[in-house]
């Protein structure tokens, strides 16, 4: 949704991206045993996810109109979308 509502600002993303990772970093050394483990490819598999997996996809087409939260959480092609759930429990 940040790309989509920034126009695909850089800046934006990157911002969104250190909140994203800092967040998972608290709430690791909370939760986890080896918190360390966060860095290397669990790091590299989020940023993917945060820029071009089925999540990051219905973001864009959610804050460019183009889908509505009423289609649910399963888009043909795109499979069970996660964060449908956590937008709708902000509404």
């Amino acid at each position: 949704m940040v790309a989509a509502l920034t126009n695909e600002s850089a800046t934006s993303k990157s911002v969104y991206f250190a909140h994203c990772t800092s967040e998972m970093i608290f709430i690791t050394h909370l939760l986890a045993e080896g918190p360390e483990k966060l860095a290397g490819p669990l790091l590299a598999d989020t940023y993917v996810t945060l820029l071009k997996g089925r999540n990051a996809w219905y973001g864009q087409k959610l804050a460019k109109g183009e889908i509505n939260l009423e289609m649910g959480d399963s888009i043909k092609g795109k499979g069970m979308i996660q964060v449908h759930s956590r937008i709708l429990s902000t509404h």
